[in-house]
């Protein structure tokens, strides 16, 4: 019975070996199943990836589709676009290239001797300009004044003061064609509002060269840079145009209304106007201007020549200008004419600012505001037209003190007082002296 309990059925061995067998499967497969599903994992957190990753690019592409196919619209700064003062810089969708937009306005408060004391919303200008292609542009500017033609008081206006193409063809010689500023004169080349210091314009800028003078016609303009030894800062610059100029709208009281049309003219000659100016040195130029065509069909023309500087010595700046015009007349002429126009200006600016400003109203928040101190000499006389307001040449001065404040480079709040002395016929205020404020904002 003993030696019966000790011995080991050869049946139970296999049961046994089986069942080992089957844990060791078991736990082979379970293994398997957990390496098998740990790369199920892995494919499945890959393949989301993957999908992310395309989902994500897809969204960009879709982004920068719907981007590209927008107008997109930066802030530049006026005087800053490639092509024309705009300061908002349009990158156009459909391959035209970019456009710039931009433009300004004035405001004015005037109050001199004898006259009604009167606010003025003068001047609100638009500009357009379009870089087409790398070598073509347009350039133009709008002008509306005193709220546009036929305001309540009849002095507005509304009218095209620059619509211009260039072909560009290298940096000495370009075509340009359209209503151009005619080049004579820095004031008229540099008439905007938010660029000048004064709100009143030179008595020469309005009555011997006419103001804002805009004309039609064809010409070119480059620049210079010539290489003297190891100088090499010289630059010269250009511009020349034939153009309709001037008719015989003109009196011994300006220039003005011999300003010619954009679509006819009254005469077949055509008249040349161009500026040549030189910069020996970066804020120092000096120019002279020239201009000579028939006012009317007899064969008379009005001939002008021109100088103006600009020199600056850190914060003064220095601008003067002269200019003078003179008339042919046919000797049978019924009537007389004004023979002669000439004038000048010379204007000192002093640019600063006290740092205790910083941290007021007028300098917190501002990268460069500036003050400016102005003064501005005025002179301008027309010969007589023997007409029945006066006898003897027209002549005008004023002396000008004034102070503006700059918190950005484009916008300006101006105060100055006028001391102005008229003989004969008025120019501009006669004796008038006054007070006149501004502002001029461009964008």
């Amino acid at each position: 019975m003993i030696l019966t309990l000790g011995i080991r059925p050869s049946g139970a061995d296999e049961v046994f070996e089986l069942k080992v067998m089957v844990q060791q499967l078991r736990s082979d497969y379970e293994s398997k199943i957990q390496s098998l599903e740990a790369k199920i994992g892995q494919l499945e957190a890959s393949q989301e990836q993957r999908v992310t990753d395309q989902v994500t690019q897809l969204r960009e592409e879709i982004k920068q589709e719907i981007k590209d196919e927008t107008l997109q619209v930066d802030y530049i700064g006026r005087h800053n676009a490639p092509v024309g003062d705009g300061g908002l810089l349009v990158k156009n969708p459909f391959g035209f290239g970019n456009v710039s937009l931009g433009g300004y306005f004035d405001m004015e408060y005037l109050d001199r001797e004898n006259e009604d004391a009167a606010f003025r919303q003068h001047r609100w200008i638009i500009n357009i300009g379009a870089q087409l292609a790398d070598r073509i542009r347009f350039n133009s500017e709008y002008e509306i004044e005193y709220g546009g033609t036929n305001a309540p008081a009849g002095d507005g206006e509304a009218k095209v003061e620059q619509a211009y193409g260039d072909y560009l063809i290298n940096d000495m010689i370009n075509l340009r064609a359209g209503a151009v500023l005619s080049p004579f004169g820095r004031y008229n080349l540099y008439h905007d509002s938010d660029l000048q210091d004064l709100t009143d314009r030179p008595i020469l800028a309005k009555d011997i060269i006419p103001t804002t003078w805009t004309e039609a016609g064809y010409g070119f303009f480059g620049e210079f840079n010539p290489a003297l030894g190891s100088y090499e800062d010289l630059m010269i610059n250009y511009e020349i145009y034939a153009v309709n100029g001037l008719d015989s709208g003109f009196s011994d009281t300006g220039t003005s209304g011999a300003k010619n049309s954009l679509k006819t003219d009254n005469n077949d000659d055509k008249a040349f106007v161009g500026r040549v100016a030189v910069s020996p040195f970066l804020g120092h130029e000096a120019a002279v201007n020239g201009y000579s065509g028939e006012y009317n069909g007899k064969g008379d023309a009005i001939t002008g020549i021109g100088f103006d500087t600009l020199n600056t010595f850190g914060p003064l700046e220095l601008v003067t200008e002269y200019a003078y015009f003179g008339v042919e007349e046919t000797p049978t002429a019924a009537s007389d004419l004004a023979n002669y126009f000439q004038g000048a200006y010379a204007q000192l600016n002093y640019h600063f600012w006290p740092e205790f400003l910083n941290n007021t109203f007028l300098g917190r928040g501002f990268e460069r505001p500036t003050l400016t101190l102005v003064g501005r000499y005025d002179w301008a006389k027309i010969g007589d037209d023997s007409d029945a307001a006066g006898s003897g040449d027209n002549e005008e001065d004023r002396s000008t003190i004034g102070l503006n404040y700059r918190p950005l480079d484009s916008f300006v709040v101006k105060f100055e007082y006028q001391f102005n002395h008229t003989k004969n016929e008025i120019l501009e205020a006669g004796d008038n002296n006054g007070f006149v404020s501004s502002v001029a904002l461009g964008f």
